[in-house]
């Protein structure tokens, strides 16, 4: 069932702006994190969880994808005919399950906490990469902050949380 969610998506854009990151790869890895953490709570495989995301209507969706089968032999992957038809009589083979992702486990919640901050550290890492290396050849100021007697090396803060290390 998808879920109208302005609140999400005013994070999502306040996370664009303030961190720089496109919002493709936000949701890429937010994806990616609801997907795992639907994995540690349902015990299933990444090709069972579909996860969408629409920016452009505000709402995400996540479902469980079940095969509908008259013998159960995985019950993570696979419903009754039975069962299925006490949800909705019409269904006959595949069935989608919306998922509450109020219902998710501590575990599975923080696991998706940690992969979107991952995510995000990633992208911001690698936005700093590709800054420094448009500058390559250019002479930048930076502030010291720290210096390391014994190996001769010092630390440059050069702003927007970039640093550099030079050696001895």
């Amino acid at each position: 069932m998808a879920t109208n969610n302005n609140e999400f998506f005013d994070a999502l854009a306040a996370l664009e702006k303030e961190r720089g990151l496109p919002a493709d790869y936000l949701i890429d890895k937010i994806k990616a994190a609801i997907v795992i953490a639907v994995k540690k709570d349902y015990e299933v495989e990444d090709d069972n969880v579909v996860v969408d995301i629409d920016p452009n209507i505000g709402a995400f969706r996540a479902s469980l994808l079940q095969d509908i089968v008259e013998e159960v032999e995985n019950p993570h992957t696979q419903v009754s005919l039975e069962d299925a038809q006490k949800i909705r009589k019409t269904y006959k083979v595949g069935l989608v399950t919306p998922l509450k992702t109020k219902e998710f486990g501590r575990i599975a919640a923080q696991t998706a906490k940690h992969v979107i901050r991952q995510g995000l550290r990633e992208g911001e890492r690698s936005l700093q990469c590709s800054e420094m290396q448009s500058r390559a050849h250019e002479i930048i100021t930076g502030t010291v902050t720290a210096v390391d007697a014994e190996r001769g090396n010092i630390v440059l803060d050069l702003g927007k949380g970039c640093s550099a290390v030079l050696p001895k």
